[in-house]
């Protein structure tokens, strides 16, 4: 039926414990019809990130709005123009940005990610879309610019990263080593650990799940790491800033395995980093909106170069994102998690 439209809802916020696929619904409307300065998107792929998470507890201190409840939930996606009544856009058009959860998608000049949110084109020099919202999207982009603007390691240095086989891990350790530093990745399984050394070109990678994580460690650097770059906290984020030296530097890029608590998550013990005097620094994209387009340029240049290798998870079909958003917070992803609806 043409004028069929499904989405995906929240049917109820969860401030704390584990997302269930229960508390999402797929849901059905008609097809939204574009006012004026409105563009209607088909959605070819959805962009499935941790951040969401945050969007899912009916808190309000985080820093994205909190998904209503019976509303199509956003993402970024890549998407094809069916109809449109703005001046910037036609029917065809391959395009970029916030979109919702859903067969058709109805943009009205939001952009709640800034830099990379805004509606636009796709780059003609991406060859496959999925790449346009991972090594290429916002993972690849939060990895250069946390690595390369935040992290900044010098020859030798050893940068210790967590959740390496994620979207944004994968793509900063390998900048770390195309910037001469020794990579060591944290990941939650032997075939992740395997898949970094023997696929990306990690210098030696560690289960933080194991039971003698700490001695690993303590093995794999015996200094402790010149950066941490910590996409995960809590625990493992402890662990390893207990044996930090005084003065090494912390680069705080995400905080998954927190985004269960009851409080919304985010939340970082201080006393190692007091206890050592550690140099603790976080960080988001929109720091570095405006370097966009050279960063975008620089990324497609490293892969094409072979410096970079792209990681996906894919799930298909629009029911299949539920499944892939429960997933990627249960660490089942290697690289970016993706869902494509073509």
């Amino acid at each position: 039926m043409a004028d069929r439209n499904r989405f995906v809802t929240l049917n109820r916020h969860v401030a704390g414990g584990p997302v269930e696929e229960t508390v999402f619904s797929l849901a059905e409307g008609t097809r939204p019809a574009p006012g004026d300065g409105e563009v209607l998107l088909r959605p070819l792929a959805l962009s499935v990130d941790p951040y969401l998470r945050g969007q899912m507890t009916g808190i309000d201190t985080f820093y994205l709005p909190q998904f209503a409840l019976g509303q199509p939930i956003t993402s970024l996606g890549v998407g094809r123009v069916v109809e449109s009544r703005h001046p910037g856009f036609a029917a065809g058009d391959l395009v970029q940005g916030v979109m919702q959860w859903a067969d058709y998608s109805l943009w009205s000049g939001s952009d709640t990610l800034k830099g990379v949110g805004a509606l636009g084109p796709v780059d003609p020099a991406i060859d496959k879309l999925s790449h346009a919202l991972g090594v290429y999207g916002l993972n690849g982009m939060t990895a250069l610019f946390g690595m390369v603007g935040v992290a900044r390691p010098e020859p030798g240095d050893t940068v210790l990263v967590s959740g390496a086989a994620g979207g944004i891990g994968a793509v900063a350790g390998q900048i770390a080593h195309i910037l001469g530093a020794r990579v060591i990745g944290l990941a939650g399984s032997q075939a992740k650990c395997d898949t970094l050394v023997r696929d990306l070109g990690f210098d030696a990678a560690l289960n933080y799940r194991s039971a003698t994580l700490a001695d690993d460690l303590r093995q794999a650097m015996p200094r402790g790491p010149d950066i941490y770059f910590d996409n995960v906290g809590g625990a493992v984020s402890q662990a390893v800033m207990a044996m930090m030296r005084r003065h090494t530097r912390v680069v705080e890029c995400g905080q998954i395995s927190t985004y269960d608590d009851e409080n919304g998550g985010w939340t970082v013990d201080i006393r190692p980093i007091h206890a050592n005097g550690l140099i603790w620094e976080s960080f988001t994209t929109a720091h570095f909106a405006e370097f966009y387009p050279g960063g975008l340029a620089q990324l497609i240049h490293w892969v094409r170069a072979g410096k970079i290798k792209i990681l996906e998870t894919e799930h298909r079909g629009l029911e299949a994102a539920p499944r892939a958003m429960v997933g990627l917070l249960r660490g089942e992803n290697i690289g970016k998690m993706v869902v494509t609806l073509e």
